[in-house]
């Protein structure tokens, strides 16, 4: 820290543009350091950060990480559709094939639990190991299908271990980009891992684990273990961290356990910004939820498009996805996180507002397309502000209580949009959602912008002062 003296005037902060002379000498933002009270009414702290590799080093690490998710992804979108396939025709129970489809889902409700014992471990263990087991899973459902003894319990039980180990997985991986990235890099590496979820569990998974299984029903499941052991094996070329320590880590017990999850879900608790942004993603999820659990009626009987309509309208949001990802990080440089929070929501209301006044076909693409693109913004930068919020030995489990919040709501939402389409109209869950998310606006005010950058400029927030699903769910 350097003190007050000459050649220090003119630094501005990167939030505000205010100068503060007593600001260290390396590129700073007033948030943390200083508490800027024109823009920021709620001061960002940012906590402590371990130490990182240096620059030439890192891009083949981050590399490898992107590219094991991408197969981790593609593994759980393939598993998404052959299992409700696999259990159709096992039973022709529906009640039995909801289950199934159901069982990944209740896994996120240990999220918090299963935070803290990412906390607890080396994050490239967390993730190795939930690669194994579902290489392991996958392979011996595999051998069961192909003898032909299929039980519909035994799905209902796999699928809740794969959800479990898939909420390890994403857990670890966010927080295991801070040890390995720059933090003025934070906004560009989560954009480029959503990209690859995106494009594993939207794009390429789920036509695969279809069109395997018209080909040989046991074959998806093969494929299934051969993604997560290759994601696995990339995984173990990451460096070695041990997990950052904390109190009471040491111990050991279901007390020590729950203590260290109450800890968590206390901080996201006490923590302005996250509380809001909580509140927040737990609104983007309802709206999201309230339109996609009623959209492939609204498809057929408002726009009056044939079957592959609703397709067509599920390949337009996960283009405006795909689009939102790589322009995210650029965003996020050119406008700060707060302002593209702001951005981000805002576009999401206007779109939903928008098809639920005018219901043509051609636009609705396009809303869903704009309205995607903003929720991946959202999300990485809200992912990238969590990572510089959250105490190292924290993240996994702010990770899994944030992701709580949004996947906790997504319930609710699809069951109002079901209830508003049957009594008000197939138009009012498009209505809901927009005009809640608009409400929600006032709530960013006071999330610091804190622009990424290359960490040699000067007055600039991508470096710290101080010592750091569904898409919406990020």
């Amino acid at each position: 820290m350097v003190g007050r003296g000459r050649g220090r005037r003119g630094r501005k902060c990167a939030c505000c543009s205010s100068c503060d002379t007593s600001a260290p000498s390396d590129g700073f933002v007033c948030a943390p350091a200083t508490s800027c009270r024109r823009k920021n009414p709620l001061p960002m702290k940012f906590a402590g950060s371990p130490s990182r590799p240096a620059e030439g080093s890192r891009t083949p690490v981050l590399r490898r990480l992107v590219t094991a998710n991408a197969l981790s992804s593609v593994g759980d979108g393939a598993r998404f559709a052959a299992l409700p396939l696999l259990a159709a025709w096992s039973t022709g129970d529906v009640f039995w094939v909801s289950a199934v489809a159901a069982a990944g889902r209740v896994a996120w409700l240990l999220a918090p639990v299963i935070g803290t014992l990412v906390d607890r471990m080396p994050g490239r263990r967390s993730m190795v190991g939930a690669d194994l087991a579902r290489c392991v899973m996958l392979l011996l459902l595999f051998a069961v299908v192909a003898t032909g003894r299929t039980s519909v319990t035994a799905l209902v039980l796999l699928a809740l271990a794969s959800g479990v180990a898939e909420v390890f997985f994403d857990c670890a991986a966010q927080a295991v980009v801070p040890m390995l990235a720059a933090d003025h890099e934070l906004e560009r590496t989560n954009a480029r891992v959503i990209a690859a979820q995106i494009t594993g569990t939207g794009f390429v998974g789920p036509p695969v684990g279809a069109a395997s299984w018209a080909v040989w029903h046991p074959l998806p499941f093969l494929l299934d273990g051969v993604t997560f052991l290759a994601s696995a094996l990339l995984l173990m070329g990451l460096p070695s961290r041990t997990a950052p320590s904390e109190s009471g880590a040491d111990e050991r017990g279901l007390r020590s356990l729950l203590h260290g999850t109450w800890a968590g879900l206390r901080f996201l608790g006490r923590d302005q910004v996250l509380r809001r942004l909580m509140v927040v993603v737990a609104v983007l999820g309802v709206g999201q939820q309230a339109v996609y659990a009623v959209l492939v009626v609204y498809v057929e009987r408002k726009l009056g498009l044939p079957g592959y309509g609703y397709s067509l309208m599920l390949v337009a949001a996960a283009v405006g996805s795909l689009a939102g990802a790589s322009a995210a990080a650029r965003t996020a440089r050119w406008l700060g996180s707060g302002r593209s929070l702001k951005v981000a929501v805002s576009v999401s209301a206007l779109s939903y507002l928008v098809v639920a006044v005018l219901p043509w076909w051609p636009l609705v693409a396009l809303m869903l397309a704009l309205n995607s693109a903003g929720v991946v913004l959202w999300n990485v930068c809200t992912v990238s502000l969590r990572q510089r919020l959250a105490p190292a030995h924290m993240l996994g489990r702010v990770t899994s209580g944030y992701r709580l919040a949004a996947w906790g709501a997504m319930p609710i939402g699809a069951s109002a949009g079901g209830a508003l389409a049957q009594h008000t109209g197939l138009d009012a869950p498009w209505a809901l959602a927009g005009l809640l998310l608009s409400a929600c606006l006032p709530l960013l005010r006071a999330v610091p912008s804190v622009r990424p950058g290359p960490a040699s400029e000067p007055g600039n927030a991508g470096t710290t002062p101080g010592p750091p699903g569904a898409p919406s769910g990020s």
